[in-house]
């Protein structure tokens, strides 16, 4: 554990462990209709204004980070860095904002062994609960959708990383955004318990299968 991170920080991350910890063991074993925010006050013993405190819903406390989000400073990275394969760039940037988040969970506190376990359960619930994988895949949209406006901006910027200058800015950043978002849903297939190395090599790896076979197809 990292001595230089304040004791109130410190705790406020071993209570957002509890509750999730709480959220995904309860739903493995009951099912996500059965399982409400007083039941994961309950086990995490907390308070349901405590609760509130960390988390927005119940859905946030079971499925964790969106699998396309992208951190403060990884997004700024993604902005200000020219790139010659943008969708390469997005993929690193949000497989090393999951895997920076894990890394400070172990740094303060956590063991590997709970990291793997909370995606363990995670990647169970989405495959055995239908509700939920709908509400997953709604907040993949919501995210998608962020990572367009991201692109734009970045090609605004960065005029000389365009592909297809002769189609409008916004059609090109669509596209692009499309093979970044199948990529990470491809991914998302991958099973919970691979290392990080491994989950990264895989992400580059669907990014690499799309755009290969999208430039294997003729017209």
């Amino acid at each position: 554990m990292s001595n230089e991170t304040p004791l109130r920080e410190r705790n406020r991350r071993r209570t957002r462990r509890r509750i999730e910890d709480a959220a995904t063991s309860l739903v493995v074993a009951h099912g996500f209709a059965n399982v409400t925010v007083d039941d994961i006050c309950r086990d995490a013993e907390i308070s349901r204004r405590t609760f509130f405190n960390y988390m927005d819903s119940k859905d946030e406390a079971i499925l964790g980070p969106s699998p396309m989000a992208l951190s403060d400073d990884r997004r700024e990275q993604f902005l200000t860095e020219p790139s010659d394969n943008l969708v390469r760039s997005a993929l690193e940037n949000i497989i090393a904002t999951t895997t920076e988040a894990e890394d400070v969970t172990i740094e303060q506190g956590a063991d590997e062994e709970f990291v793997a376990t909370l995606r363990t359960r995670r990647h169970q619930i989405l495959a055995n609960e239908p509700a939920v994988a709908v509400m997953s895949l709604n907040r993949f949209r919501e995210q998608s959708l962020l990572m367009r406006e991201l692109i734009t901006e970045h090609l605004t910027r960065h005029p000389g990383d365009r592909k297809l200058p002769d189609v409008p800015l916004d059609t090109e950043a669509t596209i692009i955004n499309g093979l970044i978002r199948e990529s990470v849903w491809l991914h998302m297939t991958t099973p919970a318990f691979t290392s990080a190395s491994e989950r990264t090599r895989l992400l580059l790896q669907a990014g690499e299968n799309i755009t290969t076979l999208a430039k294997e197809l003729t017209w």
